[in-house]
């Protein structure tokens, strides 16, 4: 019997084959594009939650009039294991720099933190060479993964080779890194103990109780009540904080729960993707439901003579799975190859190196099993429907051919699938539209500094020897000035799109007031006139007025100001709520953008990084970018002659703000992808069913045609019904799509929005590939010659 389904099963496909080729179309898109945004879901959905004791894993965290963030001061952890006996074993997971390993002349750097002997008592990271339970035995110990091993040691085993570090420590490779789960908040390249880091003088200074820049990690006995525990905290921090910090709270938190209080638009991702699944997985099972259906009714006589010579409902169930299973295992076979040679790489470029897709068995088994699921259910709807209703026809007016009323009772289904399938579709096309409009908008939005003709250096290349390269470096500075090519220069630890994640505290000296929580970084003299930052008051740092730097001169923004309750701020003295030193303004700065601009304009403050030398970054305002390139070719000259481990390196200012949205792009690349496909779908589906519905209609129209219809009547006759069904979905899919709009805009503190006649457009746009779509057809059905139709039986 199985043969007979499999023979029956591949004529009737081979008969139908426009519709089995539209099948297979959507089926094949729609799957390989489900299995990745599955995939992706399901890697956001187990994020940290891969290690082997999970549930006794937490994070501590800081709380400050109600709000949290992911960081605490350093010297928490040792007095929480020491004051509550609910707390296993703690460690850090800090970083502070990139440490530079040696061996044998070859240098390499990675990802660094630094960690306690506890690490691994905690974390289930695997080791490919080494014993976790023995890998920070030694303080001397460094932990390092497979690339970095590759590039130092080549295919050999590494433990128990040792290495320089920063050429100054040597220290033992205890164990290499197997691969970091993708779905890990903690990544990294290398692993170093903690009591490096503590010995570092500048790492010290800042190690006290206030200064919340730590990350600490706890194991929880089992059995713990977590809310009691932490009722003790109120009484712990009142303790040992620092009072300056005021009212901070002590707050832990399941370590699963991190990547959603670092990225609190990680969730929206989540569900965004969810909902872009529902609805590729609706309009694919609408759309093979649809065709299923229709189709189903040109078989009525071949059912009715199968159920004649004894044919039961389940035998025709087989057959109509047996139909569906194939085109879908041939669509999901396909679909498997799309996805992994063409969706995943594309998906990881959308992403921007966040959370990379990687194809593994151990972790992708859900994923196959939910596809095989959907697969599964896909098959049995589409298969079953239309095999129960013709089953139920009544033998007599099948074979007879009397169908035609009961044709057209079923056709107000198959309408309100195709209104579903444009609603979705719509709906999608105005999001993909919205964000890339938000994008555009974002990048060419005034930011209030000039960002055209300025280049940047990165000029902190890890100097050999920095006393040498600080004399070297001043003298390319003093050329850079003397160039008739530079406008101006400047240094300075930050530039626009890289401002710190840095806080402190800040009150007006002396004086009962505002306490405000100000961003702040490091900028050197020139840093306003580079960039085209207008001053409202005062000036901004001079080498020769600011060189003694006794008054700690200090520049902040309009913001700053205005949360500080003054209406002018130059020659005022304010001091941070943990510092006695005292700083005097000396000018203030009018607002600009300094990060994405989805984020407001926070209080801003720039200190005083001493005369220009070597920061972070150097920034160059040229005459002419056309002259870029020759500059950047001789600066690159002469700082290779100062020895160092990083190359050199540099970008245009325009470009690196434009970078800081690739991220929105891979939104809207996905968003469009999926809305192009959604329309595909529907049209083919469209298409299918009209030109089923002119085969069931050709004697009608024959009739029609003998009796003076015109090709202008016919075409009408076939086309109205399916214009009419997706203007339908057009006037629902409208509000369905400006909800998306407003709730998606409302996440951007400065946005645009779209105009009634976008939804015009994109309405009209549909209606026109719909009437090309079932004009096609409905013409070349009109042009036909009657008596083909008429002489057929």
């Amino acid at each position: 019997m199985l043969k007979n389904y499999l023979k029956i099963a591949i004529r009737t496909l081979w008969k139908n084959r426009l519709f089995t080729a539209i099948n297979f179309l959507g089926l094949s898109l729609g799957l390989a594009s489900a299995g990745v945004l599955i995939l992706f879901i399901q890697r956001g959905v187990t994020f940290d939650t891969f290690h082997e004791n999970n549930d006794q894993i937490y994070y501590v965290q800081t709380e400050t009039k109600g709000e949290r963030y992911n960081a605490t001061v350093h010297p928490i952890m040792q007095q929480l294991i020491r004051t509550f006996p609910e707390i296993e074993t703690g460690t850090h997971f800090q970083g502070w720099n990139d440490v530079w390993l040696t061996y044998r002349g070859k240098n390499i750097q990675g990802n660094t933190k630094y960690v306690d002997s506890s690490f691994f008592d905690i974390f289930s990271f695997k080791l490919k060479y080494g014993d976790p339970k023995t890998a920070f035995k030694s303080r001397q110990s460094i932990i390092i993964n497979q690339k970095i091993a590759q590039a130092l040691f080549g295919d050999r085993n590494p433990v128990g080779e040792t290495v320089s570090v920063s050429d100054t420590l040597n220290f033992t490779v205890a164990g290499v890194l197997d691969r970091v789960p993708e779905n890990s908040s903690m990544q990294f390249e290398v692993l170093v103990p903690i009591s490096l880091l503590e010995a570092n003088a500048g790492f010290r200074s800042g190690a006290d109780w206030y200064n919340t820049f730590s990350s600490v990690y706890l194991k929880i006995k089992k059995g713990t009540d977590i809310a009691k525990l932490e009722a003790q905290f109120p009484t712990f921090a009142k303790t040992h904080f620092d009072p300056a910090g005021g009212e901070r709270q002590v707050r832990i938190e399941k370590l699963e729960n991190f990547i959603h209080y670092d990225n609190p638009g990680f969730k929206w991702m989540i569900y965004g993707a969810i909902g872009i699944v529902i609805f590729i997985l609706l309009i694919i099972s609408i759309n093979l439901i649809n065709l299923n259906t229709a189709i189903a009714f040109t078989r009525a006589k071949e059912i009715a003579v199968r159920k004649v010579t004894g044919s039961n409902l389940k035998q025709i169930l087989v057959q109509f799975w047996t139909e569906s299973a194939i085109v879908l295992i041939a669509s999901l076979m396909f679909a498997v190859v799309l996805a992994a040679s063409y969706l995943v790489p594309q998906f990881n470029e959308f992403r921007q190196g966040r959370m990379q897709l990687t194809l593994s068995w151990e972790q992708d088994y859900m994923t196959v099993i939910a596809l095989g699921g959907i697969i599964t259910f896909i098959a049995l709807i589409a298969g079953t429907y239309p095999a129960v209703y013709l089953n139920r026809l009544d033998l007599r007016d099948t074979i007879k051919g009397k169908l035609s009323n009961k044709t057209h009772s079923r056709n107000w289904s198959r309408g309100t699938m195709i209104v579903a399938q444009f609603v979705i579709a719509f709906a999608l096309v105005i999001g993909a539209i919205v964000v890339r409009k938000q994008v555009s908008f974002m990048r060419e939005a005034k930011t209030g500094f000039d960002k055209e003709n300025v280049v940047v250096v990165q000029s902190d290349l890890e100097y050999r020897d920095t006393k040498s390269a600080a004399i070297q470096f001043k003298s390319i500075l003093n050329e850079l000035r003397q160039d008739s090519r530079v406008q101006s220069i400047a240094t300075s630890s930050v530039v626009p799109s890289k401002y710190w994640s840095n806080y402190n505290t800040y009150m007006a000296d002396g004086a009962v007031g505002a306490e405000v929580r100000i961003k702040h970084s490091g900028t050197g003299p020139g840093y306003s006139k580079t960039y085209g930052i207008k001053m409202l008051e005062g000036r901004d740092f001079s080498e020769e007025i600011d060189k003694d730097g006794k008054n700690l001169p200090v520049v902040i923004n309009e913001s700053a100001m205005k949360a500080l309750g003054w209406k002018t701020a130059v020659g005022k003295r304010i001091r941070q709520k943990s510092n006695p030193e005292v700083y005097t303004i000396i000018g203030v700065m009018q607002d600009f953008h300094y990060q994405e601009l989805k984020e407001k304009i926070e209080p801003l403050l720039h200190w005083y990084n001493g005369p220009a030398g070597l920061s972070s970054y150097l920034s160059i305002r040229l005459n002419d970018m056309g002259q870029a390139k020759s500059v950047l070719a001789g600066l690159e000259g002469k700082m290779k002659k100062i020895p160092a481990r990083k190359p050199f390196g540099a970008f245009y200012m325009t470009d690196e703000l434009s970078r800081q949205y690739n991220h929105l792009d891979g939104i809207w690349k996905m968003v469009n992808f999926v809305a192009t496909l959604a329309i595909v779908i529907a049209l083919a589906g469209i298409f299918g069913l009209i030109t089923l519905a002119a085969n069931q209609r050709m004697k009608e129209v024959g009739i029609r045609k003998v009796l003076g219809a015109s090709v202008q009547e016919v075409t009408f006759l076939l086309a109205k019904d399916f214009v009419i069904l997706v203007l339908i979905g057009i006037v629902i899919g409208a509000p369905v799509a400006y909800s998306f709009e407003s709730r998606y805009l409302e996440t951007f503190t400065y946005h645009t929005r779209l105009g009634w006649l976008t939804y015009l457009l994109v309405g009209c746009t549909a209606l026109l590939l719909t009437s090309l779509t079932v004009g096609f057809q409905s013409i070349k059905t009109a042009l036909m010659n009657p008596v083909d139709s008429l002489k057929s039986e």
